[in-house]
């Protein structure tokens, strides 16, 4: 086999360096693509807008559609919604078996039914309820005696308008309920047997007795001169020969001298 000459490998050498080095090395640099900005778009100017007002929440009221009992209503508001609504402050006798419970429940029917209430803040003890002409109806209904007071409530006038019944003795607290309204009324005590009245004397008739007729029979005298001319004058009631026709003045003595 023919060998190359060493000058000969010696640049074959030389050129596969080159080569390599031209691969490694002499390759160009990608360049890196550049973002251009697109141009701003112009910010439009602020419009002036102002702001609009927060709308007012309209009131709610309530009408009483029903009367459970005189510390128990049904209200309807106009807003649409039924409410059962409990007073505050007040409990009512017993339905239909409590003492006073036909006289409380026909008070509230009157005071309440189908008129406009306003309804106080939400509590956990009752609602306070306020008439069309600003009487607190728990008050009125306690000085008039139709509902008792709840000490637990701690309504100082509430309380005092209680004290005012109680002290007149009016509604339930006179008789016969004397402030029980979770029973019926107590029964009357049997009343006594009735004694038989005496028998009324029969009236006495008085009678007055009428004077003797004179006894005209023994002697009749036709008038006071005859009398007199008989010497029997003055005639006396009784005697012979008196009668009335002569005694003129009727003092009982006829043809006087």
């Amino acid at each position: 086999m023919k060998r190359f000459p060493n000058w000969l490998k010696i640049v074959l050498a030389a050129f596969g360096v080159l080569f390599v080095l031209g691969a490694v090395f002499g390759k160009s640099p990608t360049p890196e693509p550049v973002s251009v900005a697109a141009p701003a778009s112009p910010t439009p100017p602020p419009t002036s807008t102002s702001a609009s007002p927060t709308p007012t929440p309209v009131a709610v009221t309530y009408t009483v559609a029903t009367v459970t009992d005189g510390a128990t209503v049904v209200v309807n508001g106009s807003d649409g919604t039924t409410r059962t609504v409990r007073v505050l402050g007040v409990v009512a006798p017993v339905v239909n078996t409590g003492c006073y419970w036909t006289e409380s429940q026909t008070w509230a029917l009157a005071t309440l039914s189908g008129k406009a209430v306003t309804l106080g803040a939400e509590t956990a003890q009752g609602v306070t309820l306020t008439l069309a002409d600003g009487q607190d109806y728990a008050a009125l209904a306690l000085q008039s005696g139709y509902l008792k007071y709840v000490a637990s409530a701690a309504q100082s006038g509430l309380e005092a308008a209680e004290n005012t019944a109680k002290q007149a003795a009016s509604g339930l607290w006179g008789s016969p309920c004397h402030g029980t309204i979770d029973a019926p009324a107590p029964a009357p005590a049997p009343a006594a047997p009735a004694t038989k009245a005496a028998p009324k004397p029969p009236p006495v008739v008085e009678t007055t007795e009428a004077a003797p007729e004179p006894d005209t029979s023994a002697a009749y005298y036709k008038n006071c001169t005859a009398a007199k001319a008989a010497g029997a004058a003055p005639l006396h009631r009784g005697e012979p020969g008196y009668r009335p026709a002569l005694d003129r003045d009727g003092d009982g003595v006829a043809c006087e001298r």
